[in-house]
């Protein structure tokens, strides 16, 4: 009976084991990118611009960004581009009217086109009669779109939104930046390595060492000793990273699942505020992620806003880059030149539509 049992449990684990390194390997593309690992510099000086409780970028400004990827202790630089903010601090060309009718686009850093640059203004060509006003900024999400609707839509005559979302714009709050991050923006040798966005003199300069020091602080200098808390948390992120278990566990939370997460609720207040202001005029498009790509199905928190939205409004629609990793960078989560005229292409076809 004692060596049934054990065999059963032996047969079991190694039938675990083989099906783990079979999805693994030849179910879903490997995702070889870890968002802990990236770094994100711009051009020293005046970046960010603090509003009340939230941000835009510091107006009538050129700033390069760059993006490295830290891989094998060694850093790869994923991508270089420039930031063109307008009159509002928004990142287009264009500067904006308030006596003209205009199309708002709210969203993330995708609408924002990093990685790339803006690519919204393609747009003026499908939409003629609009002023379009690029509401993309970097790590936002609903409660951030809402604030900065209502400080546009004071100065500025918006009779159209258009709100593009990934589901971790979910689980985002409202934020700005401290005193800080703002100083380690404004010269590198103000950064102790906390701040997440880095200043750094990118056209004069070879980031190398700065990029050392922050991989320390970031890394070598919070491992500290082993705890029972922390071992705790590393043996489950590591089961959590299994597919064995979080494939079942994934279909069981968009099953039966609904969150009950502050961030999440407090963002689907704010999307409701929205929607009522703006009615029929507000549409909106749900980006699909790279690593919903990789694994081939819609995040719990895309698949949750997609069912809150469907019940609020019919105006929702659906950009999937079709779901070619291609139209990606290799090293970040988001897209490269191919994959914002992707965006770009998908949103045009919508606007001829329905607007």
């Amino acid at each position: 009976m004692k060596k049934t049992f054990l065999l059963l449990i032996l047969s079991t684990f190694l039938s675990l084991v083989i099906i783990e390194i079979f999805i693994g390997s030849i179910v879903y593309k490997k995702n070889d990118y870890d968002y802990r690992n990236t770094f994100l510099l711009f051009e020293q000086g005046k970046v960010f611009k603090n509003i009340d409780n939230f941000f835009v970028y510091n107006p009538d400004s050129n700033i390069t960004a760059s993006t490295y990827y830290l891989k094998n202790n060694n850093f790869i630089k994923v991508n270089s581009y420039n930031i063109k903010t307008n009159n509002f601090g928004l990142v287009q060309h264009n500067d904006l009217f308030p006596e003209k009718e205009s199309l708002l686009i709210l969203g993330d850093s995708l609408v924002q086109g990093q990685g790339y640059g803006n690519w919204t203004d393609n747009l003026y060509k499908d939409i003629g009669k609009y002023q379009i006003i690029n509401g993309g900024i970097l790590g936002t999400g609903p409660q951030q779109f809402l604030q900065l609707e209502k400080y546009l839509s004071k100065k500025l005559l918006i009779t159209k939104v258009i709100l593009l979302y990934i589901g971790d714009d979910f689980r985002r709050n409202l934020y700005n930046h401290d005193e800080q991050r703002l100083n380690c923006l404004q010269n590198y040798k103000n950064c102790d390595g906390s701040e997440s966005f880095y200043g750094f003199p990118l056209k004069s300069s070879d980031p190398d060492k700065f990029l050392n020091f922050l991989k320390k602080q970031r890394f070598e200098n919070n491992e500290g000793d082993l705890n029972f808390k922390k071992i705790r948390r590393l043996i489950k992120k590591k089961l959590s990273s299994l597919y064995i278990i979080n494939m079942p566990v994934g279909f069981l939370r968009n099953a039966f699942y609904k969150s009950k997460n502050e961030k999440i609720l407090k963002n689907f207040k704010d999307i409701e505020k929205l929607i009522i202001k703006y009615g029929d005029n507000i549409h909106f498009v749900n980006l699909t992620q790279k690593d919903e790509i990789i694994f081939r199905k819609k995040s719990y928190e895309t698949i949750y806003a997609n069912d809150f939205l469907s019940k609020k409004t019919n105006n929702i629609y659906q950009c999937n880059f079709n779901n070619d990793l291609e139209l990606f960078f290799k090293y970040d989560a988001h897209p490269n030149e191919k994959g914002y005229n992707n965006i770009y292409t998908c949103l045009s076809k919508i606007i001829k539509k329905n607007l």
